[in-house]
Parts: structure tokens; sequence; C-alpha cells
């Protein structure tokens, strides 16, 4: 079995280097088709790094990175974001990530979440806990806070990048709940944000379009950290299932009939989010 303190090192050494491209001035940031979808050379050099230093840990797991976006048939493999936030890391914005899970027989067994550029390290074992191991600061483990009502809870969500195209955009989500929690936040990086939601920091998040490298890695620390992980109709969240919902668990149920009050009044949602 690999050690969680290999995908750290080699995590930590992907955001050196992306970090030392990012000061170096970022030579090529282009879109994937849609002007708000940012890749960056940075991205590419990150995702081939961990591909080749995972391959060499275990030769056996498969890959399957964002960039290249090939899911693998391997009964294991590594789930890779090679930088979660890159519309934050192309504008110089401190609220990125390198993003890494490994799954087996379907379910994620690993995740290390290695925030850039302070190394605060969110990382989860199946079975064994979250974590947070900090510069100077040693290593605690995770909890969920104990917000139990919307207007004791700070939330987070992001937007799709098809947000200026379509109805169902997250923005009927976003009002409602606006006005009925402590706060609402959009920071740019899902994958932190769920990590988040496992410190205890955000009592919960949303979104409705999150793939699998988002989202892996941050489901099993706050399944760990004692929170709840669901897609938008209260189902176990699965790769491209109907959006993600992650909490203290004392807020869920709150949070999906909310959801689901914000999405009746869709006249064409993209999702289909009817509980059976």
């Amino acid at each position: 079995m690999v050690r969680v303190d290999n995908i750290i090192a080699l995590a930590c050494r992907a955001a050196d280097m992306v970090q030392a491209m990012q000061s170096a001035g970022l030579l090529n940031i282009k879109s994937k088709g849609i002007d708000t979808d940012l890749v960056t050379e940075a991205d590419f050099a990150s995702e081939k790094f961990l591909r080749a230093e995972l391959h060499k840990l275990d030769p056996a797991a498969g890959f399957w990175g964002e960039e290249s976006n090939t899911p693998p048939a391997d009964p294991q493999f590594w789930l890779v974001d090679p930088i979660d936030g890159t519309v934050n890391f192309a504008h110089g914005l401190a609220y990125c990530a390198i993003n890494i899970a490994l799954i087996d027989q379907g379910e994620t067994v690993l995740g290390v979440t290695v925030q850039m550029p302070w190394r605060r390290i969110y990382w989860a074992e199946l079975g064994k806990g979250a974590w947070l191991r900090e510069p100077g600061a040693g290593e605690t483990q995770l909890r969920v806070n104990r917000a139990d009502t919307l207007r004791r809870a700070l939330l987070a969500t992001g937007f799709p990048y098809h947000s200026g195209e379509a109805e169902d955009n997250n923005d009927a989500e976003f009002s409602w709940f606006s006005p009925r929690c402590m706060g609402l936040r959009v920071l740019g990086a899902g994958a932190l944000d769920i990590a988040q939601v496992a410190s205890g920091m955000l009592a919960g998040f949303w979104e409705g379009w999150l793939n699998p490298w988002d989202a892996a890695a941050g489901a099993l620390m706050v399944n760990e950290a004692g929170g709840r992980v669901t897609d938008y109709t209260g189902a176990p969240w699965r790769f491209n299932g109907p959006g993600l919902v992650a909490s203290n668990g004392l807020i869920h149920d709150a949070m999906l009939e909310g959801i689901q009050t914000a999405r009746a009044t869709l006249a064409q949602p993209l999702l289909a989010t009817t509980p059976a």
C-alpha cells in the first residue's frame, strides 16, 4: 500500500513546481472552449509530473487527470486535479490546490489536498480519519463543526462554466440560500471548499457540476471528519451524479430541501435532481 506521506511529498513537489512557474510568469494561458474555463502551462506540467511519479510509486494503478481526462479501466487508479482553482491561480489569487485521490473498486481510499501557497495539507485515509498538517503547527484531526441551523451556518458554493448560457446555473440555489444562512462564499476552488467543510471552517458546500477530480478527495475527508456527502437527491455522492452537497450532517437535510425548493422554480433544469 502506498504511504500517504509519499503522496503528500509528491503533491508538495508539484506545488513547488507550479508556483515557480507562476513566479516566472505564466506564458501560456488559454481557455478550454469557454472563455471562463482556463488552463495554463502549469496545469499540464503538474499533471505530467504527477502521472510519472505516481506510476513509479505504484505501476499497477491507473491514472485519471483533469487535463488528459481519460477514465481508466483499472480497478485502482489515481484521480488528479493538477491545479484546482486554475482561474484563481492564473490571476495570482492564493486559493488553489493540488488534489490527489486514490480510487479502489469505485471507492475513495485516500485523499490529499495541498493548498497553495501556504502548504496547508488536508489528507484522509478510509477508516483512519481526516487530518490537517500545517508548517510549524504539527498535525490535527479534522472534525466538522456543530452549526445546527442554516442561520448559524457559513456556506460556500461554486458556479458552472455555462453560467452565462443556461438558466440552470446555480443562481436559483444561491438566491435561496443567501438570505437564510449566516454567510455565503464563492471562493473558486471546490476541492478546497469541501476540505474546509471537513475542517469545520464551513458548515456546508454545494455545487451542481463538479468533476470527480474536484470532489473525491474532499468527500472522503468530510465523511472521515463526521460529516455527510450526497448528491442533490440525498443519495450517496458518486462520480457524475446530480450535484454534490457536503455538510456537517446537522444541516444536510435543510440544504437538500433548499436545493429542491430553489430548483422547482427552473423551467428547464439541466440536472435530473428529483428524488426517486
